[in-house]
């Protein structure tokens, strides 16, 4: 059904003692984790509105979307694993019917050995029944199934696979749109008033606030006592070459064969300086990367070299929950680098919350780092 737009349907401040007509959730921000949430809410029923500024500084327009279920040197699995991964699966799936557009790329991984010493932590997983249906067997040095340099052998990894997420975000965008949910706006600190059981914005009155802003999370003055971790991130998209993978390739570095032709390249980490602008040593690093994969390859063509900070967290969990004094304001943020693959469950576990007030998962709780400072 077509709604007006939210700054039009709601009450002015002047107004915002009528409970009747207040939203239910402002969203701030609509990257990953505003838009899943959104759309969860939504379709439970509740008034939404998401406020953003065009998108000025989500980490979600810039990454890859990888879906990797054992990231990292030792290949842990998270307990919560499946529930994300079948949450993922399924939600990315639905919007592709919903949006007639395909989003969801699923592609098996190519996971190289770094040292020796990996191949211990393989078989560490491969005998863990939680993991073992994502390893396939181990190959050797010589027996790498693609042409690339992999001195310790490696493994094929299942369930993996990448998110078009400037494209899924634009269709989210247009439905936010068309469906009156969405206000283009940039909302500043000194805007946002809680007052008595909600919260005032200029020309909206809500029950909540959700904040949903990525790395900007760090100058907001309600949760920037939260250790948010930011991390800088670039990658490169490179034009076709003579050699397509078959696998999306993860070594020192991750290389992932686009459906739209071409390759991405990627992804720098970097803790010292956390803006979104691209740097020389951040391509150069990314390329001898790559000359280490393709020792014999000519130099790649850049078509595109981007940067954007991702919203990690020091546990590498999300960052749930309310403020501790202002009920009406919350946060859902700090997905990192894995946000394709956890936006989903959590936005359905904190809807579930707001709905029939299902208990928080414990590990995503902001309530964890009470009297945290931030690092």
């Amino acid at each position: 059904m077509h709604t007006e737009p939210c700054a039009r349907r709601i009450p002015t401040c002047n107004n915002a003692g009528m409970d009747q007509d207040r939203l239910d959730t402002v969203i701030l921000g609509q990257g990953l984790a505003g838009s899943a949430l959104a759309w969860h809410l939504v379709r439970a029923g509740e008034r939404v509105c998401v406020i953003d500024d065009g998108h000025a500084s989500a980490a979600s327009m810039v990454a890859a979307g990888l879906i990797n279920p054992l990231a990292g040197m030792r290949f842990n699995r998270r307990p919560e694993l499946h529930d994300w991964l079948n949450a993922a699966e399924a939600w990315y799936t639905e919007l592709e019917h919903f949006c007639g557009h395909r989003f969801w790329h699923p592609r098996p991984m190519l996971r190289l050995f770094r040292s020796a010493e990996q191949r211990r932590f393989y078989q560490r997983q491969r005998e863990d029944p939680g993991s073992r249906d994502l390893l396939g067997e181990a190959f050797a040095a010589d027996r790498c199934p693609e042409p690339i340099h992999a001195p310790h052998g490696g493994f094929i990894q299942h369930r993996t696979g990448y998110i078009d997420l400037p494209a899924l975000l634009g269709c989210l965008r247009d439905w936010l749109k068309t469906e009156g949910h969405l206000l283009e706006h940039h909302l500043s600190a000194d805007q946002i008033d809680c007052h008595g059981r909600g919260v005032v914005l200029p020309d909206l009155y809500a029950k909540r606030l959700v904040f949903c802003d990525g790395a900007r999370l760090g100058l907001n003055p309600w949760f920037n006592h939260l250790p948010l971790a930011p991390n800088k991130g670039e990658i490169l998209d490179l034009a076709d070459s003579e050699w397509r993978p078959r696998h999306i390739i993860n070594g020192a570095c991750w290389l992932v064969p686009l459906e739209t032709g071409g390759l991405r390249l990627g992804a720098t980490h970097t803790h010292h300086r956390v803006d979104d602008r691209p740097t020389t040593e951040g391509r150069q690093t990314l390329l001898q990367c790559l000359a280490n994969l393709l020792p014999n390859a000519r130099p790649a063509h850049v078509i595109q070299h981007r940067a954007g900070v991702r919203p990690g967290t020091p546990d590498r969990y999300p960052l749930i929950g309310p403020h501790p004094k202002h009920s009406q304001l919350w946060v859902f943020n700090g997905l990192g680098a894995r946000g394709a693959l956890l936006a989903p469950w959590y936005a359905q576990r904190l809807c579930a919350h707001y709905q029939s007030d299902a208990p928080l998962p414990a590990e995503a709780d902001s309530q964890r780092f009470a009297g945290a400072t931030r690092c």
